[in-house]
């Protein structure tokens, strides 16, 4: 399928969607939005993808934000952000944020530049977040007299704490990416030139996983982070681990063990 506003790569077993809009600086439409929900079903669906990769084209920017020339139509005409007028409305905001939550495969965002608004927010729905020196990332919602969105509320004191959170998203400021990896927001900031590397020796790491494993582990650190208990995550562990034991994969990493080779895993 050809997008409009992003790309799909997949090589290797990894699909790097990158945010292709570089003379706006990838900055986020309706269309894009719409093209994220479909390709990240594609991946999700594809039994030939271990690892899935968002970053943006160019140099300068991850994602600068919300398309103000789209806003301005949407206030020119009044129609407003309910959905009558192409707008996300309160159902296509959710479906984004719903499936990246229960993706089968782990994500990597790669913050190659300004990562500002919905830029900032689309990173939080990926479990690890790598940046290059150049990026700058804002919530920058307060200042344009509107509220972050995409469960971003939810996630980012999960990820940084309380008081960071409110310190982010309070002041609207925005932070350079070394202040980013002191907030604990990103995992790692390198050199531009090495992001893409980086990316691909984390996600090479990840593929020497059996994709199940990865999958159900993955389920279990974000049923942990929503309310779950201590004896609902043993609970689990206890069943998946009766489930995984039983699978093909199991059986092969002991095989590869015990004859000194690399695991050739199937996810089944």
């Amino acid at each position: 399928m050809a997008f409009e506003t992003i790309s799909l790569e997949v090589a290797e077993q990894v699909a790097t969607v990158t945010l292709n809009r570089p003379e706006k600086l990838n900055a986020w439409t309706p269309v894009m939005g719409a093209e994220l929900q479909e390709v990240f079903s594609q991946i999700d669906a594809d039994p030939d993808v271990r690892v899935a990769v968002l970053t943006g084209a160019g140099d300068r920017a991850f994602c600068a934000g919300a398309d103000m020339d789209f806003f301005a139509e949407q206030i020119r005409s009044g129609a407003g952000m309910g959905g009558s007028a192409g707008g996300p409305g309160p159902t296509r905001v959710e479906d984004f944020p719903n499936l990246m939550r229960r993706l089968s495969k782990p994500t990597i965002a790669a913050v190659n530049g300004y990562a500002l608004g919905v830029g900032a927010t689309m990173t939080l729905l990926c479990d690890i977040r790598i940046a290059s020196d150049a990026a700058r990332i804002g919530f920058l919602f307060s200042r344009m007299g509107v509220m972050a969105e995409l469960g971003s509320t939810y996630l980012l004191p999960r990820i940084v704490g309380v008081a960071r959170a409110c310190e982010l998203m309070l002041t609207g400021k925005m932070f350079d990416a070394a202040a980013a990896e002191r907030l604990g927001l990103v995992n790692r900031v390198v050199p531009l030139a090495g992001l893409r590397a980086a990316v691909e020796e984390i996600a090479a790491e990840m593929k020497k996983c059996a994709p199940l494993s990865l999958q159900l582990t993955r389920q279990a650190i974000y049923q942990g982070l929503d309310g779950g208990t201590f004896e609902g995550a043993v609970r689990y562990e206890g069943y998946t681990l009766n489930f995984l034991y039983g699978t093909k994969d199991h059986a092969e990493a002991v095989a590869a063990f015990r004859e000194k080779r690399p695991p050739r895993f199937t996810g089944s």
